[in-house]
């Protein structure tokens, strides 16, 4: 039987032991903080919620949460249409 374990290698157990750690130090110190400052930190490391749209095309729904370049001359909404070729 080929399990998780035996498929696994010394340096893809180090790799996710580091990741856990990390993770459960980031827990430690969120569970340190008051409530008002655990807020504060999820807002500083949020996405602007405008930038996630749903998108119908032919009865089919598109879920798009983004990411992008704020720079650039095309806004994301405008991109997604000209990528799946729909009109506005």
């Amino acid at each position: 039987m080929d399990s998780y374990i035996e498929g696994t290698t010394k340096e893809q157990f180090i790799e996710d032991t580091t990741i856990r750690e990390a993770i459960n130090n980031i827990y430690d110190m969120l569970a340190d903080l008051p409530k008002e400052k655990r807020l504060a930190f999820f807002k500083q490391i949020s996405k602007p919620k405008d930038l996630d749209f749903v998108k119908e095309i032919d009865d089919i729904y598109y879920v798009v949460c983004a990411h992008f370049n704020r720079a650039q001359r095309e806004n994301m909404i405008t991109k997604v249409n000209r990528v799946l070729g729909a009109e506005v």
